[in-house]
């Protein structure tokens, strides 16, 4: 017989492709959705919808209700009319708390990298505390802090392309580069995590219940992103290295007058981190080595830059 699982986050950039995968799995799948969300992304896919959010436990009741797992995927990038805090750390708590009530064996949570309490940026650091509530939830908790991902919806390598194919943004040919691109990252396709999170479901799981660091097979520097970025468009571009503490000002600006910031003080922090898994275990999960942004890209097609 079929099970259920309860993902939140459904409508979103992750939650869309991980919502398809648990799909062609065999899950019976119900989406939190919040009212008046857009769910045509997910339709084809979802079989049950719960009309709630994870910051008001109320609105919760009843979610995880015959429910066999679930996959948490709430959060926020730059912080609005909900903080990270209410997202990430009371948003969690809420959503375990439901999940404990329905009697929910299995609870999967998407963190990201460098998430750990002494963290300097706020982002990383509720990330942390949303992991530990998991992990004391007395489920069988599986946390996977993965490192930036990478797909066709992306707010981050989506970013350098549409840079690089524009006229105008940045002033052609200049590419701006923060921090000069030294910091490491090791990007990771959205399909391939949507593959471990579903995996991470079956009822016998290739691995325990743990933490499991998620990243690509190349670790790279910003810098190298941005040239991959670039040749893809196909654009020239000058790639120039800006001081972070430049662009704090420009950061704190953006915060106080958009409420979509593409920069923000609290990514600046984390730019300064490494972001590289200590023991990066994707391809033991996916028992097969993940896809390389050089070859997304390659595979991709875009309309001709400047």
């Amino acid at each position: 017989m079929a099970e259920r699982v309860l993902v939140t986050g459904a409508t979103g950039y992750v939650g869309r492709h991980v919502c398809a995968r648990a799909a062609r799995a065999g899950w019976i799948l119900r989406a939190l959705v919040r009212p008046g969300s857009d769910r045509r992304s997910i339709e084809t896919n979802a079989t049950e919808y719960h009309v709630g959010c994870v910051t008001d436990p109320a609105s919760l009741q009843g979610a995880c209700e015959g429910c066999q797992a679930v996959i948490h995927l709430v959060g926020i990038i730059h912080e609005g009319a909900d903080s990270f805090e209410k997202i990430h750390v009371e948003g969690t708590r809420n959503t375990v708390a439901e999940a404990r009530r329905a009697g929910v064996r299995r609870f999967v949570l998407l963190s990201g990298l460098g998430s750990r309490p002494e963290a300097p940026a706020r982002y990383h650091r509720t990330k942390a505390e949303a992991e530990r509530t998991v992990r004391e939830s007395g489920m069988e908790a599986y946390v996977f802090p993965a490192s930036v991902i990478f797909g066709p919806e992306d707010a981050f390598l989506n970013r350098f392309l549409a840079m690089a194919r524009s006229w105008f943004h940045p002033p052609w040919p200049l590419m701006p580069v923060p921090g000069g691109g030294q910091g490491y990252l090791q990007p990771v396709g959205v399909d391939d995590v949507a593959e471990v999170l579903v995996r991470a479901l079956d009822r016998d799981p290739p691995f325990p219940p743990g933490t499991y660091e998620l990243g690509g097979p190349d670790a790279l520097r910003l810098r190298e992103i941005v040239e991959l970025a670039c040749r893809a468009a196909p654009s020239r571009r000058l790639l120039v290295p800006v001081p972070l503490f430049l662009l704090q000002p420009m950061a704190w600006l953006f915060e106080q007058t958009m409420s979509k910031p593409p920069l923000t003080r609290d990514q600046l922090r984390m730019l300064g981190e490494d972001g590289r898994p200590k023991a990066n275990r994707t391809a033991d999960w996916l028992g097969r080595p993940p896809e390389r942004l050089a070859d997304y890209l390659a595979r991709r097609a875009f309309p001709r830059g400047r």
